[in-house]
């Protein structure tokens, strides 16, 4: 059957349409693909009890090593060190269910991809199999997996990478890798130093390294339990319980040197807390890090063979004496009251300027 010639746009524009839907549905699939990816560990990720990752960093490289027992993740070489249990667990999840972009298969050219001396490498353990055990070939028959992360593609920032289970080469999306070389820092759980409220305190006693403050708590007012009368500043007070009270770790040292270390054979502050059901904390707060001016450190009855790192910023909190926690009461009010009036009358650089008058310390 022939075409008129008034038919012939029209057939070459459906055949345009036809070429581009075909083009579109190969595109869809390989996106579809390269979005799912090539799963790298074919397991369970229930079954996984132990990772461990290094990272070849110049500046700041990255050892770990992750094991799981009894429903807890630890870390191999610090296993009482708080982790969080959330961070750490989906990281492993995370680790097991990484993709590859492309698998390259067993023949591609190696020597540039820098497999032999990796970026970065990856392990697992399944079902109680041995992470440090000498990587060999066929590990997942011993329930050990290890991926060797070489060099990144300049062209498509992709790095190359090969597993102990085969001879085939893979390329994995850099953004899949960020983020799975945490430290123990960032997967650390920050500590509660006390379960105590400030609600529940009936006392407390700050030693200074001038005096020692003793407090009583009615529930209402703080007074000092030597001189009830004494007006004291409240929320200065209050200030101080609750400092504790809410006061969390940003790291746990747990195998701590000597307390001249950490300025804890000097604390600045030394603060116990009393419970209404008479539990009590005592809290010796150290020096300020000479690494960072922004932690100081604190040992805790609650766990007396740990120094934790917190906030120096905490210290503020107890730096009062108790003339400076004296509250305005109405006779101190006058008395600034006044003072106030006779400047305001004699201003500085005026005829009887009121600082001039004043008698110079000898």
């Amino acid at each position: 059957m022939k075409i008129s010639k008034k038919m012939m746009p029209l057939a070459v524009l459906l055949a345009v349409v036809v070429v581009l839907a075909i083009a579109l549905a190969v595109l869809s699939g390989l996106d579809t693909e390269e979005e799912t990816g090539l799963p790298l560990f074919e397991l369970d990720p229930d079954s996984v009890t132990a990772v461990s990752y290094q990272q070849q960093d110049e500046e700041d490289p990255v050892d770990v090593t992750l094991l799981y027992a009894d429903e807890t993740w630890t870390l191999s070489d610090d296993p009482t060190l708080p982790l969080d249990q959330e961070t750490t667990a989906n990281l492993a999840a995370d680790i097991a269910g990484l993709t590859a972009l492309r698998d390259l298969g067993t023949d591609a050219e190696t020597e540039e991809m820098g497999l032999d001396e990796p970026t970065a490498v990856l392990r697992l353990a399944v079902d109680g199999g041995d992470i440090t055990a000498e990587p060999a070939t066929g590990e997942t028959a011993s329930g050990l997996y290890t991926l060797t992360i070489g060099a990144e593609n300049s062209v498509t920032g992709a790095y190359y990478a090969k597993g102990s289970w085969g001879d085939s080469v893979y390329t994995i999306d850099s953004s899949d890798l960020s983020g799975l070389f945490k430290t123990p820092r960032q997967l650390y759980a920050d500590q509660e130093i006390t379960d105590l409220e400030t609600t529940d305190l009936t006392a407390m006693t700050v030693e200074l390294p001038g005096e020692t403050l003793n407090f009583a708590y009615d529930g209402e007012t703080w007074t000092l339990a030597d001189d009830p009368d004494y007006p004291l500043d409240q929320d200065i007070v209050t200030k101080m319980a609750s400092t504790l009270c809410s006061l969390k770790s940003q790291w746990s040292i747990t195998s701590p040197e000597a307390d001249s270390v950490y300025g804890l054979d000097s604390p600045d502050a030394i603060v116990t807390l009393t419970g209404s059901d008479g539990t009590t904390v005592t809290a010796r707060f150290g020096a300020v890090s000479a690494e960072d001016d922004t932690v100081s450190y604190l040992q805790a009855s609650t766990a007396p063979d740990v120094v934790y790192e917190i906030a120096s910023s905490n210290l503020s909190a107890y730096a009062y004496t108790k003339d400076s926690l004296q509250a305005a009461t109405d006779e101190t009010a006058t008395e600034e009251s006044s003072e106030e009036d006779i400047i305001a009358e004699n201003p500085v650089g005026g005829a009887d300027d009121y600082v001039s008058s004043v008698p110079a310390d000898e």
